[in-house]
């Protein structure tokens, strides 16, 4: 019994030491100047997006399939809406893609005509983790900015040359 008890506990602080868990999400906004628009990808983590979405009471056994609700995705729109926006822009919701490890949403600003500093909140998930941290990059030509976004600093200028 003794020793069965010394292995439990050895498994148990083993998994503890070994076990990682990310909280991370990537984001990428790439300036199209010649079309005047900006194309945006935010990638993060798929078991993320469900406990977004069950702590919000949806149920998620349809979620990235064809009989997924349409209220998913205006909830989505409305999480981004509020975590998610680029000071002085207003961007559109194209669509996501849900995998098994990722997910990954869509968004466009049309008509963008970049003032010289571009002034960007991510605070996606720091609602659930307080370890949250939120990767911009931000490529406008040959330039590529990048950012860590945290939850003691959820904002992040960008200059424009």
């Amino acid at each position: 019994m003794n020793n069965l008890f010394k292995l439990f506990i050895s498994a148990l602080l083993f998994s503890t030491l070994f076990a990682h868990k990310f909280f991370i999400s990537t984001t990428d906004i790439n300036i199209k100047s010649e079309e005047q628009r900006a194309e945006i990808t935010i990638q993060v983590f798929s078991h993320d997006v469900y406990l977004l979405l069950e702590n919000a009471n949806y149920k998620t056994i349809n979620v990235g399939t064809e009989k997924e609700s349409d209220a998913v995705d205006i909830f989505f729109v409305n999480y981004l809406s509020d975590n998610f926006t680029i000071q002085d822009h207003r961007w559109k919701f194209i669509g996501k893609e849900i995998g098994l490890e990722y997910t990954v949403f869509f968004l466009e600003i049309e008509e963008f005509i970049p003032a010289s500093k571009i002034v960007i909140l991510n605070s996606l998930f720091m609602d659930l983790y307080n370890e949250q941290r939120n990767i911009v990059n931000f490529y406008n030509g040959k330039t590529i900015q990048s950012a860590s976004m945290t939850n003691s600093e959820p904002v992040f200028s960008f200059s424009v040359e």
